[in-house]
C-alpha cells in the first residue's frame, strides 16, 4: 500500500507536478502551476516519468520511492532543474481506472525548487495529477487527464 502512495504522491506534484498546457510564462507562489505534463509512466518501485510536459520543461524523473513524501521530480529542456513537492493522496477505488487498477488523485505545493526550473515554477505554486497504479505497481494517468506541475 505505501508503493501506491507513493505513486500517488508522485503524480500530484505540482508538476506537481504534477495533474496534469502552459497556462502562463510563470508561477505565482500560491497559484496553480504553469506546467502540465500529458504523460506519466513508470512504477512505483522503478522510475515515475512525466513526458509530453509544455515547454519550457521536456521531461521529468522522479524516483518512485522518494514520492511517498512528495519527492523530487528533475526537470530537463530549456529550464533544467529539479522541483520538490509536498501533499497528500486520496483514492476513489477503481474510481475511472481500468479493472485490476486504483486511482489516486494527488494535491501538492511546491516546496523548493533549483537550477533555472525557478524561473517558471516558484515556492508554493500548487499542482495536481490523477493516475491509475496497476496491481503490479505501474503508473498511468487517468485517461484524458494531464498532470499539473
Amino acid at each position: 500500500m505505501r508503493k501506491v502512495m507513493v505513486a500517488a504522491a508522485a503524480l500530484a506534484i505540482p508538476m506537481s507536478v504534477a495533474a496534469v498546457g502552459i497556462v502562463g510564462a510563470s508561477g505565482t507562489a500560491g497559484a496553480s502551476s504553469p506546467v502540465t505534463c500529458a504523460k506519466v509512466s513508470g512504477s512505483l518501485a522503478g522510475i515515475v516519468h512525466f513526458k509530453g510536459c509544455k515547454t519550457p520543461f521536456a521531461n521529468g524523473n522522479a524516483v518512485g520511492t522518494s514520492l511517498a513524501t512528495g519527492g523530487t521530480i528533475s526537470w530537463a529542456g530549456m529550464h533544467p532543474g529539479s522541483v520538490s513537492l509536498s501533499g497528500s493522496v486520496t483514492s476513489p477505488g477503481q474510481g475511472i481506472c481500468a479493472t485490476g487498477s486504483k486511482e489516486y488523485d494527488a494535491s501538492e505545493v511546491v516546496t523548493a525548487v533549483t537550477g533555472s526550473a525557478a524561473s517558471v515554477i516558484k515556492v508554493g505554486d500548487r499542482g495536481s495529477g490523477k493516475v491509475c497504479v496497476s496491481k503490479a505497481g505501474h503508473l498511468a494517468l487517468v485517461q484524458g487527464s494531464v498532470f499539473k506541475v
